[in-house]
This record gives C-alpha cells, sequence and structure tokens, in this order.
C-alpha cells in the first residue's frame, strides 16, 4: 500500500511502496551475480572485462545513491572490501544511510544501517546491526547464508546464481557484464582514477545479451537475474561508464538505472572503483557460536 509523508514545507508527499526500492536493491544484486565469459579482442570494454576478470584478486570501493521524489532525502551507501577470485572468498562491508528519520532510528537504533559480509564460496556471512540480530532466535550477530540451499527452500532457484557475487556476494562480478556491451562505443578522454592514468569510454550493456556471454553451466541463472533487472528497471539496455588504465584493467566502473512502479520513480547510481588488483588475504570465518543458519529459520517458517 503507498504511504505518504510530509515535507519540510508541510506538503504530503508519496512514498515509493517499500517494494519498490527493494526491487531496485535486488535488481543491483542481480547485476552482480554470475561468471565468466567469452572474450572481444576487438571492443577495449570487453576486452578490460576479460583481463579484469582474470586477475587473482583485488580491493575495492562502492557508493550508491538512490533517489526518488518519494522520499524524504537521497540514500548514500558506501562499501569497501577484498575478494580473492581463485578460492571465490572476501569480505565486504556496506554502510546506507537512511537519513535522521525517527522511524528508521528506532528500528535500526542508527539512521545508517551497517551491514558485514564475509564470502566463502557459496556460503555468504551476514552481520546485522543488533537491533535487527536481537529479533532472530538466540540473537546471534552473524547470519549464515548457503545461496543454493536458501533458494531452493524458498523456490527461488535463481538465488543460487548469487553465488557468483559478493555483495550478495561480490561487487565487481558487475565486470563480467561488460563482455555485453553493443552499439558504439565512445572514447571520452584520458583521466586519472586513484592516481592511475586511465581510458573513459561510454557504452551500453545489452541485458538479453547478457546470457549469451556466460558459460553454458551459468546461462539459466544469468537468465533468472537478467529478467529480474529488466522487470525493475523496465529496460533492456544499461548505460555504463568505464576507466580502463594501460594494462587492460577496469580501474572504475559507473552505471546508472531507473526503476518505476506505480507512478513512483527511484534512480539509483552506482559508482565501483578498483584500486589494486593481485591475491588478496583469506577473511576470518566467524565462530559457529556467533552464527545462525538461514537455512534452519527457513525450514522453522515454512
Amino acid at each position: 500500500m503507498e504511504r505518504s509523508l510530509t515535507d519540510a514545507g508541510g506538503r504530503r508527499v508519496r512514498r515509493p511502496a517499500k517494494g519498490l526500492i527493494l526491487a531496485l536493491v535486488c535488481a543491483g544484486s542481480a547485476l552482480l551475480a554470475t561468471g565468466c565469459g567469452a572474450s572481444n579482442t576487438i571492443d577495449p570494454v570487453a576486452t578490460a572485462a576479460t583481463a579484469s576478470a582474470s586477475a587473482p584478486g583485488y580491493k575495492m570501493t562502492l557508493s550508491m545513491n538512490i533517489t526518488s521524489p518519494g522520499l524524504p532525502t537521497a540514500f548514500n551507501a558506501t562499501g569497501a572490501g577484498s575478494f580473492d577470485v581463485r578460492d571465490h572468498a572476501g569480505s565486504f562491508a556496506l554502510a546506507l544511510d537512511l537519513g535522521n528519520q525517527p522511524q528508521v532510528v528506532k528500528a535500526l537504533g542508527s539512521s545508517t544501517l551497517q551491514i558485514q559480509e564475509i564470502i566463502d564460496g557459496q556460503t555468504i556471512y551476514v552481520k546485522l546491526p543488533t537491533a535487527l540480530a536481537q529479533k532472530l532466535p538466540g540473537a546471534k550477530p552473524w547470519l549464515k547464508v548457503n545461496l543454493q540451499q536458501v533458494g531452493t527452500a524458498a523456490g527461488v532457484p535463481g538465488l543460487s546464481s548469487l553465488s557468483g557475487n559478493p555483495a550478495s556476494s561480490d561487487p565487481s562480478q558487475l565486470l563480467q557484464y561488460l563482455r555485453a556491451v553493443s552499439g558504439t562505443i565512445t572514447k571520452v578522454g584520458s583521466e586519472q582514477v586513484g592516481g592511475v592514468q586511465t581510458t573513459h569510454y561510454r557504452a551500453t550493456i545489452n541485458l538479453d545479451r547478457v546470457p549469451n556471454v556466460l558459460p553454458a553451466s551459468s546461462r539459466a541463472a544469468g537468465r533468472q537475474a537478467i529478467t529480474a533487472l529488466e522487470t525493475a528497471s523496465h529496460t533492456h539496455q544499461l548505460p555504463v561508464d568505464v576507466w580502463i588504465d594501460s594494462q587492460h584493467l577496469v580501474r572504475r566502473l559507473q552505471m546508472s538505472f531507473t526503476s518505476t512502479s506505480g507512478g513512483q520513480t527511484v534512480k539509483a547510481l552506482t559508482t565501483i572503483n578498483i584500486p589494486e588488483y593481485g591475491p588478496q588475504p583469506a577473511p576470518t570465518i566467524p565462530p559457529a557460536s556467533q552464527v545462525t543458519d538461514a537455512g534452519s529459520l527457513l525450514g522453522a517458517s515454512g
């Protein structure tokens, strides 16, 4: 049900339904969800996607801005993490500023939602804010999610496709989608990113092509992820800006998309920076005494 808010001038504004915000976030996660595909030795963007995805690991930072006329304020998220590609392991911390809203502060104990993630193959450990963790049986700080197991138990087989990415797994897996660029690739110019000289390109990802550039074993899950994204964004194309260094490595990736539902529009701008490529240390798995298995919660709730 759509609800209303009052702005600083006393005027009533519509708040987008929670489902719309969740759809946007989930669509962003769906973007991050699959594996490697074929290379393109002519296209500089696809070539950089291949080279970057072939690195043993990397460090990255993420920022996201979410705006809507129906929101009392813009939502801003920042995050940072490191990932080992070979072992599909890593860690990521995300902070989402939801504005100084009394109902948010009451629910979370803060105006900022802070989440930590540890990725270990197909298993993700999520550290929830204390106010949320206390609502779970046992009130343990960490939630263990086996994506394949939970996806099957919840009747959502496509959820297992998220095992290829860490912000549900790994935000940098968005690099794989650069293999599906189409149309004109525009060279914007030369710029420095984090002290590294890069070439800035502007291109368009053809979402319908994404499953075709994935390995056969990932295509079914990839199609489910793309369908979810296209449903939320009402588009089959995604504009993207990419900054590539002299070693054909992606140093920055930026994209924006819009989701519209029930007359409400939400826009999200996401920027990923990759300041370092190379092997990364293995993450520390939380002790079992501090972990609740999400699979057991699903079983308890049916």
